[in-house]
């Protein structure tokens, strides 16, 4: 649910746009544009749009969408698993060939994972070093651990393994 200002002199348009997105999806379910003109004066305009995005809310149930029942943060994104353009089979898994300073040419395996929102972490493991196989196996658990570690965090889950501690009885 986004409204938008919409100020283009040169196209004498002037008012608020008002746009529905699913999730995930690029392009919009329902928009519609709130000209000053129409409305006489950009606070009516608003009025209107905001009027129309409450409308929208409730036509396509957008609360109880955006929080479904057991989602502590519905606005993160799950990763999702498997990729068909990723030739390792495991998304955030890469096999690279890489060129060192020297000029030297080698073949690693590189697991990117975020740590922050928009910022991501990368653990490179050389082919030369490791093998094939293991320098692939420590990759996907760099990525298992990286993600394990960034989703724990953002989602503050509780460990519900721990069994509580009994008070000793005196």
């Amino acid at each position: 649910m986004t409204i938008s200002r919409i100020d283009q002199a040169h196209k004498y348009q002037h008012g608020w746009w008002v746009r529905y997105f699913e999730y995930g999806a690029k392009k919009p379910v329902e928009q519609k544009f709130f000209s000053d003109k129409m409305y006489q004066g950009r606070e009516f305009a608003y009025v209107e749009a905001k009027r129309f995005d409450l409308r929208l809310k409730d036509k396509y149930n957008y609360e109880a969408r955006r929080k479904p029942k057991g989602s502590p943060n519905p606005d993160i994104r799950r990763p999702k698993r498997r990729n068909k353009a990723n030739k390792t089979g495991v998304l955030g898994v890469q096999r690279a060939t890489r060129l060192r300073p020297g000029g030297t040419i080698y073949v690693s395996y590189i697991a990117s994972y975020p740590i922050a929102p928009r910022k991501n972490k990368l653990h490179v493991f050389s082919v030369n070093k490791f093998g094939d196989r293991i320098a692939f196996r420590l990759a996907i658990m760099a990525r298992i651990l990286g993600l394990a570690s960034y989703y724990d965090e953002r989602y503050r889950l509780p460990n519900k393994l721990e069994m509580p501690v009994p008070e000793p009885v005196e």
